[in-house]
């Protein structure tokens, strides 16, 4: 009993800046939302049962959906909630996005990006201010779309893998998603590294586990409040979360060490016009402008960023394939009259130009799904989106989801 009483005293005192800071927050910010458009819910808990991640993974998005939609009908240009003394803005049509995406000053992302500063640190992902404008100005000209066509090779090459694995599966149930993922991991690494690591011959590559043991218990810290208790996490889940994230820091680490190591033995033509991603940032380091713990972390950015939304894209894209087979005849017939009896040789940006229906069938594939759910923001000051005066610490969730399914702009949004 004595026990309970002096573990409960600690866990008070422990989370007491917290949940103080929390306090403020909610009070400052709850005159402003009280004349806000959106569902009251329940008072503190608000609409957090709505929201929640729970059986139904497609729930929260049904929710947001229908009161975004009963926004528009209302007239309103956001709608807003509060979920457990959160309190979340979304804008519901491109102009309430525009105010935000145009603003220089307001960066700061949101609370569910938390989880990945252990593995992209304090980089381009994450930083704000001064940091944020110098390594947006450093990493622009590195990822121009002139720049990409250099990676031709790389995607030409991963991409035939990937052809013989599925041709050897026809007539088999295949889960199509985890062989794009190792694909687009493959070609993440490929270009970000120099290396080819032949994740799509090995699925039990321990680099792959890494990456999703990490991101599932990040998710799940996001998605599921009692893991915010440390003692809880600490003693079920945080073991194989670090060991998780000590294996990817590890892998790029020594990759690193092992690129550098090249350099100096004068094995790595720095000259050449199109190299890996990893020889440009160190070149960062060299000129003094980067330490070598940044280049670890924009490593990593490159990576995750490079594979995750791309194999969430590529799912969906066949998704619509597999459902559409009037369009998939026509891109078949398209690459077809490009290709000729040709249909082993690479892929070119000619080729890619050529491909009219292709691209548009692929474009509007990702604004029916897009591969990013929401892109989150949390208000450094008071800031006005259109007629409406949203208070600091408010957290804007943009979703693409929602601005694609707007019937003002798309008649028949799920057409």
């Amino acid at each position: 009993m004595i026990g309970a009483f002096a573990l409960a005293v600690f866990a008070i005192f422990y989370y007491l800046p917290w949940i103080k800071k929390g306090i403020s927050d909610y009070l400052y910010q709850a005159p402003f939302f009280k004349n806000l458009p959106g569902p009251k819910g329940l008072p503190f808990i608000g609409s957090a049962f709505d929201v929640a991640v729970g059986e139904d993974t497609a729930a929260p998005l049904k929710f947001w959906l229908k009161v975004a939609d009963k926004a528009r009908e209302e007239g309103h240009d956001i709608v807003t909630i509060t979920a457990m003394g959160r309190h979340i803005v979304f804008p519901v049509n491109g102009g309430s996005v525009r105010a935000i995406c145009e603003n220089t000053e307001e960066i700061l992302k949101g609370k569910d990006y938390e989880y990945l500063r252990a593995w992209v640190g304090s980089g381009i992902m994450l930083s704000i201010g001064q940091r944020w404008k110098d390594r947006r100005r450093a990493l622009t000209p590195v990822f121009h779309f002139s720049m990409l066509e250099g990676y031709a090779k790389t995607f030409n090459k991963q991409s035939k893998v990937l052809v013989e694995i599925l041709g050897e599966q026809i007539g088999q149930i295949v889960d199509v998603g985890m062989h794009l993922k190792r694909y687009t991991l493959d070609s993440a690494l490929d270009t970000t590294m120099g290396v080819d690591f032949g994740i799509q011959h090995n699925k039990n590559h321990q680099y792959l586990a890494s990456v999703d043991t990490f991101t599932n218990y990040s998710q799940r810290y996001n998605n599921e409040p009692h893991m915010w208790v440390t003692l809880i996490w600490y003693l079920m889940y945080h073991r194989e979360y670090k060991a998780a994230l000590d294996n990817l820091n590890d892998f790029s680490k020594v990759v690193m060490e092992r690129r550098m190591e090249s350099i100096k033995k004068g094995e790595v033509d720095l000259n050449a016009k199109h190299k890996p991603l990893i020889d440009v940032f160190l070149s960062f380091y060299d000129k003094g402008e980067w330490t070598l713990d940044e280049v670890h972390y924009e490593l990593n950015a490159a990576i995750f960023g490079g594979h995750d939304t791309t194999s969430s894209a590529l799912t969906w894209i066949y998704w619509c394939l597999a459902t559409q087979p009037q369009h998939q005849q026509k891109m078949y017939e398209e690459i077809k009259d490009i290709f000729g009896d040709d249909l082993d040789r690479d892929v070119t940006h000619e080729d890619m130009k050529a491909m009219e229906f292709t691209e548009m069938f692929m474009k509007e594939s990702m604004r029916l799904f897009p591969p990013i759910p929401t892109v989150e923001r949390e208000l450094i000051n008071d800031f006005q989106m259109g007629k409406y005066l949203l208070p600091r610490g408010s957290e804007i969730f943009i979703a693409p989801h929602v601005i694609h399914h707007n019937p003002e702009v798309y008649p028949d949004p799920w057409k």
